[in-house]
């Protein structure tokens, strides 16, 4: 890829069709961990660099760096394919290429530079909310906090972390080696147990300016990081995961059903009208699901292409409320099939309760809260005359 500190002499972008193309080559060796990332509840060695391999988090890295600056619709497609292959990968993949995309879009070229120093295709953690302090003092920030849920960063090499300044008073991102932190793992959970989303801990640390950006100025790249909001940045990421654990649901399902009998049945559990039904209407809401975002993100970009600003108000709602709207309609749809699969779904070396689990626990993420749908159901009453 480019040399992220000459911005002049970029070589041209990665192409999506390439990283594509490692991860089918690479699919048995996605597929064989994601079991075994869950037994070490966080990303193995492995699975790292089968990360790198692929040149997953290069996929919203922006062009003039080198990245494939994926569009906000083609992250659907794309992240749900490596989730069908391996939750872990995808959630991690979404995390990882995220920051990786805002601090190619906000960081100076030195500290990019100092980023891909030693590795083409680095891991970065993140945690956007705003749960630490730094300070200022000659030469940089000094930084201290704690934040929650920084998937990925026992793998790490980086984390991007989101902090309060207090001189002046603004919000100040900050890029630390991962060495440099503690990270307290808690992850004991139901839901994307892979992901080691553990606590990651800053005492006095000393950080460059030149590895500090503001969240609000962006440097290069299109319009999709800073003018969609942080749930619009996210959405296409966010929707792949739960379309792809979705989708690896269904057909899980469907092989399963053709030879499983309930007891004292003769019939198979796929000749039931009932369950081909359910089938059906869980896959289309899938499919409708992925209709619906990509048009409402295409909207939301054009929009925000067209006027060079951050989307008003009543279009951010729009985008919002459709992100939750897709990801709690999966889920429900998924919750209904799932009865069909029977007790033995519940063993853990099954891969019909990790997608289950992991489809439920996508609608954890803030991303698709559905007090956004409150904010776009407020937004029409202000719309009408």
């Amino acid at each position: 890829m480019a040399n992220p500190g000459t911005l002049q002499n970029a070589e041209e972008a990665l192409p999506i069709s390439e990283v594509y193309a490692t991860i089918d080559s690479l699919s048995a060796d996605f597929e064989a961990d994601a079991r075994q990332s869950e037994i070490e509840r966080q990303p193995t060695q492995k699975l790292a660099s089968l990360m790198r391999q692929a040149r997953i988090p290069l996929s919203k890295f922006p062009r003039v760096l080198g990245g494939c600056e994926i569009s906000p619709r083609e992250q659907i497609d794309f992240f749900a394919r490596i989730a069908y292959l391996n939750p872990t990968a995808a959630w991690l993949g979404f995390n990882q290429s995220g920051v990786l995309g805002v601090i190619g879009a906000i960081l100076s070229e030195q500290g990019l530079a100092t980023i891909f120093a030693d590795n083409p295709c680095p891991l970065v953690a993140a945690v956007s909310a705003p749960t630490g302090r730094s300070q200022k003092v000659d030469g940089g920030y000094r930084v201290s906090g704690r934040w929650a849920y920084a998937s990925g960063a026992t793998c790490s090499d980086y984390v991007f972390l989101a902090t309060v300044c207090e001189e002046p008073l603004a919000p100040l991102g900050v890029v630390i080696p991962t060495q440099a932190t503690e990270l307290h793992d808690d992850w004991n959970v139901a839901a994307l147990q892979g992901t080691g989303s553990v606590d990651v801990i800053v005492d006095d640390v000393f950080v460059p300016e030149y590895m500090t950006a503001s969240p609000f100025v962006q440097q290069r790249g299109g319009a999709q990081y800073l003018r969609m909001g942080y749930r619009g940045y996210v959405a296409g990421e966010n929707y792949g995961f739960t379309l792809g654990v979705g989708q690896r649901l269904v057909d899980e399902i469907a092989r399963l059903a053709k030879t499983k009998k309930r007891i004292l049945d003769p019939h198979t559990v796929g000749e039931r009208g009932a369950f081909q039904q359910e089938l059906g209407r869980t896959d289309t809401v899938l499919r409708a699901g992925r209709a619906y975002l990509m048009d409402e993100l295409d909207q939301a970009l054009r929009v925000a292409e067209e006027t060079g600003e951050p989307l008003p108000p009543h279009q951010q709602a729009r985008l919002e409320a459709a992100v939750s709207w897709v990801t709690e309609s999966a889920i429900q749809a998924g919750t209904r099939l799932f009865a069909y699969a029977g007790a033995g779904a519940l063993h853990l070396s099954s891969p019909i309760q990790r997608a289950f689990r992991d489809l439920v626990g996508s609608g954890q993420h803030l991303v698709a809260t559905n007090e956004t749908i409150d904010v776009w159901g407020r937004s029409l009453m202000e719309q009408q005359p």
